[in-house]
């Protein structure tokens, strides 16, 4: 096996960046959802706010896991940095709504990433998740109790953990029992991709889950498949609106694609690297 692609999100729900190599630390891949923009309710999401997945960010210069540098945003066709003074009237403007675009802040602010306490009708829910009437609601048992409490963990910006691991496998699988749409790496905003060529087409993390990926020095425990939602539908950029993902992804694989880990040893990677899977440490 070897890492097909490295993805980097400077801000959340936005597009982000293929790199060819990155730093690898306790936070995932360094810089990866730095910033994300505020409500005034709760941090923002393309679930909430779908044209989020048509914008997209890159940072300035590079970070060094310390610092976070400015990054400039593609916002239809305007580019504007995060420093400029007008970018909140402009992301005001195309969200109908007052937002702010933050840097990560302090874990002990829970407040800041506590969820919106307003109460949501389940079929506002549904449509979050991308699900049909009849379809059952995805497995979330096995998620930290905080997921429930608060939209990120506190003093990060992603959704459940540091790294989101994805095969060429999974995606030929979803290809092959998805009919009418591309199926596009970028539409499920993985960190790394993974060409496991050797293996069949199928939906092979699901037997990964608890057993650890060696990547030159970086060790990484996979942890649980991912549940997707309406993201994976979304129209962006090239990418038509796709809502027959989500009908596939439940009907074939209880709504999970992809897999979350954590890294347990820092290292740096690089496209092309050897990747290996082990059953421990």
């Amino acid at each position: 096996m070897k890492i097909k692609s490295i993805w980097r999100y400077p801000i959340k729900s936005m597009g982000g960046e293929s790199l060819t190599q990155s730093l690898l630390s306790q936070h995932g891949v360094v810089g990866d959802r730095s910033y994300a923009l505020h409500d005034g309710k709760s941090i923002c999401s393309a679930k909430k706010y779908a044209q989020l997945m048509g914008y997209s960010a890159r940072y300035d210069s590079d970070p060094d896991g310390i610092n976070i540098p400015p990054v400039t945003l593609e916002i239809g066709n305007t580019a504007v940095n995060s420093e400029d003074s007008n970018l909140e009237e402009l992301l005001a403007r195309e969200l109908g709504t007052k937002i702010t675009l933050d840097k990560l802040r302090p874990a002990d602010n829970l407040e800041y990433y506590r969820r919106s306490t307003e109460q949501q009708p389940i079929e506002e829910i549904r449509n979050v998740l991308g699900l049909e009437e009849g379809e059952a609601f995805p497995d979330f048992s096995e998620f930290p109790d905080s997921s429930f409490q608060f939209s990120t963990p506190p003093g990060t910006f992603f959704d459940a953990y540091p790294l989101l691991v994805l095969t060429t496998n999974s995606l030929n699988r979803l290809q092959q029992v998805t009919k009418g749409a591309v199926i596009d790496e970028r539409r499920f905003r993985p960190n790394l991709v993974i060409d496991a060529d050797e293996l069949e087409a199928d939906f092979i993390e699901e037997q990964w889950r608890d057993r650890f990926l060696e990547i030159g020095d970086a060790i990484i425990k996979l942890t649980l498949p991912c549940p997707r939602c309406v993201m994976t539908t979304i129209a962006f950029q090239d990418l038509g609106k796709a809502p027959q993902i989500m009908r596939a992804l439940v009907q074939e694989n209880h709504h999970k694609l992809g897999i979350y880990g954590q890294v347990i040893k820092p290292g740096k990677i690089q496209t092309g690297d050897q990747v290996h899977l082990t059953e421990a440490a």
